[in-house]
């Protein structure tokens, strides 16, 4: 997917003759690896300098500055991109994402995400093909289901009759709640009498009370989930070579995964680095869903740092997503006055891991939540005070003023996923209506002089992208036009720092990573926009044209694998122009035999927004045009959205960019 960009690598051979015209030489600086210049490089110094140029060597900046003297760096073996006007950021950093969890939804796991699967009956199909290809008793995990159009979760009487003989399990995106079919619930040992576990719920029928097969929480899933066999390392070790080029054609240079689960986990990430493998730098905490995973954590799991992988803590899981949030005001979820945690016992392990110098993250959405993280992080202060600990809260989607206060208090970071006000921002506005004004409130947060980084949190939620992250920290504006506290808007400025210095803060980076400046790591991303000078509306224009590691450059120009005929009943190409402002032509190829298609746009909450074609086609070549209309004719925002063709049995899923 990602290869090496050499179309636009000039080498010293070539600029060697133009330089020496000009009356350039070399000044007898050490030659760089790398040169690039004639950009609009944002640096996010302390100053916020704009530069022309850098140089790098050994991984390393050398040379920050102007195009005149950064050809003191050439030598004979420099590789030399002009930039041609581009514009650089040091490398985006993801504060809260979950890399190898991707690898396991796409690989291992049966994907339910959205756009390619929007309603029960195609999980159902994707799981009964999923029956078809393994073995009677085999465990199928499905992963990712969300806002169905059916308007209901799925139950175990939907699943059975399609999963007869194999134990299945759906994971909601999130994973934080999701349904287990009777084979499963069976082998958990799960009957109406089974109580629920501390921080669970088992779900009953509201009229028969026979357990349905939906659980809520962690500790509920767990249930079902504990019985499921371990992935082999291996598995797990080529899941993160699998994410992490999607990563890189995003723009991403570094991760921060808080919400490792399992010592595997850990070791695959480590073992990828070790072998040279790992293309993206990856920070890691281990997650601890019980007391004796703290007990694991300290003596089975160091803390460690390197250049491209480091272990630097532990992670609690507070409560789940909004229906199970812990909150101090009731809302119309399945609870609203119970923890995951018990709060004296989580005092316990929090100081006990805060004792061995573990960084913490805590999950906390609800308000009550975030107040007993920080109730925690305090006694454990108290208990033993440690200078720049930097514990972590991580979402913090409905924090009180007061909050705010303790968390500057305590020196206490905040880690948000703006991104998700689009895609969840009404499913929050549904389960919070009376707190909404406090959602997400990046304003205050930065003004109270917090440390604000910013995440994506996928793929527990849609988009990985960080434009979308960007373009919701400054417009905060829903899938369906609703504007959520707009006071707390911030600026591009304010909201790149939290993407790139801020978020190397939040891993104790700083210092090597996060902006552009001599000495530290030559990570960045170029954009074919700036930042700095387009409006809101034209971030999700900002394309990104390389991802540079330790300069290493990467081009994200993803070559198209065209389904072959005879393997796949078709084939939705890349639509032309894209990202586009008036239409796109969106082509496609049928193979083999009639099919009945649908080819239907879907917003980035996977909302139906208009359907282009829905007939019986005979095979060949077709192009369609969209002229960025909904199914009224009404003009859509600029935003990404979804092109999906399906037959029903199989889903194909483009990404395009509409801007005004």
């Amino acid at each position: 997917m990602i290869s090496k960009l050499l179309c636009s690598v000039l080498r010293k051979a070539l600029l060697s003759l133009v330089f020496s015209c000009l009356g350039f030489t070399l000044f007898g600086q050490e030659a760089a690896d790398l040169v690039m210049f004639n950009g609009n490089i944002i640096t996010v110094n302390p100053a916020d300098d704009i530069a022309e140029a850098v140089a790098v060597k050994d991984s390393l900046f050398i040379y920050v500055g102007t195009n005149t003297e950064v050809q003191a760096y050439i030598g004979d073996q420099t590789e030399i991109i002009d930039l041609d006007g581009l514009t650089v950021t040091p490398g985006i950093i993801d504060a809260h994402t979950h890399m190898i969890y991707f690898g396991q939804a796409e690989n291992q796991y049966v994907n339910l995400r959205p756009p390619e699967v929007t309603s029960i009956a195609e999980i159902l199909a994707k799981i009964e093909e999923r029956v078809n290809e393994v073995e009677p008793g085999d465990w199928i995990v499905g992963d990712g289901f969300f806002r169905l159009e059916d308007g209901r979760l799925p139950t175990k009487w939907d699943l059975d009759p399609v999963s007869p003989n194999n134990p299945v399990i759906l994971n909601s995106m999130g994973g934080h709640f999701g349904t287990a079919n009777s084979i499963a619930l069976d082998t958990a040992g799960i009957t109406e009498a089974t109580e629920n576990p501390p921080g669970g719920f088992i779900e009953h029928d509201s009229i028969t009370g026979e357990v349905n097969g939906i659980l809520w929480n962690h500790p509920g899933m767990d249930l079902v989930r504990k019985h499921i066999p371990a992935f082999d390392t291996s598995e797990l070790i080529y899941d993160v070579k699998y994410a992490q080029d999607f990563y890189l054609a995003d723009g991403l240079t570094s991760i921060q995964d808080v919400n490792t689960r399992g010592r595997t986990r850990i070791f695959a990430y480590s073992k990828t680095a070790y072998d040279g493998d790992l293309k993206i730098r990856t920070y890691m905490h281990f997650t601890i869903e019980k007391p004796h995973d703290a007990v694991v954590a300290i003596e089975h799991i160091p803390l460690f740092k390197y250049p491209m992988i480091s272990h630097g803590g532990c992670k609690f899981l507070l409560d789940g997503q909004p229906p199970t949030s812990f909150t101090y005001d009731p809302h119309p979820g399945p609870s609203w006055n119970v923890s995951t945690w018990n709060a004296d016992t989580l005092k316990k392990y929090v100081k006990m891991l805060h004792r061995d110098g573990r960084q913490l993250s805590f999950h906390v959405m609800g308000d009550a939540a975030i107040d007993m993280a920080l109730d925690a992080i305090e006694e454990a202060q108290q208990d033993t005070f440690i200078t720049d600990i930097r514990h972590r809260l991580e979402h913090v989607m409905i924090p009180t003023a007061q909050s705010l206060h303790r968390m500057k208090e305590l020196d206490v970071l905040a880690c948000m996923q703006p991104g998700a006000i689009y895609t969840g921002g009404d499913y929050y506005n549904y389960y919070w209506e009376h707190d909404i004004n406090r959602l997400m409130p990046l304003r205050a947060m930065i003004d109270s002089g917090l440390h604000v980084s910013l995440g994506s949190d996928f793929p527990t939620v849609i988009e990985l992208d960080p434009r979308v992250a960007l373009w919701g920290a400054l417009v905060r504006k829903t899938s369906s036009g609703l504007v959520i506290a707009p006071g707390q808007r911030i600026s591009m400025q304010e909201a790149l720092r939290a993407h790139t210095y801020e978020a190397a803060y939040a891993s104790f980076d700083e210092d090597v990573k996060g902006s552009i400046e001599i000495g530290k790591y030559a990570d960045m991303t170029v954009w074919t926009r700036n930042f700095y000078n387009i409006t809101p509306a034209e971030i999700l224009d900002a394309n990104v044209v390389m991802t540079i590691v330790g300069g290493t450059v990467y081009s994200t120009n993803n070559e198209e694998v065209s389904a072959e005929k005879g393997q796949k009943p078709f084939c939705l190409h890349s639509n032309i122009p894209n990202p586009f402002s008036h239409q796109t032509q969106i082509k496609f190829s049928i193979y083999n035999e009639p099919q009945y298609v649908k080819l239907a746009i879907y917003d980035l909450n996977a909302n139906l927004v208009k359907t282009i074609k829905e007939e019986k086609m005979n095979p060949g070549d077709y192009s369609l045009t969209w002229d960025g209309c909904n199914q009224n004719g009404s003009r859509l925002t600029s935003s990404v959205y979804f092109i999906k063709l399906t037959n029903n049995k199989y889903a194909q899923v483009r990404r395009t960019v509409l801007f005004d």
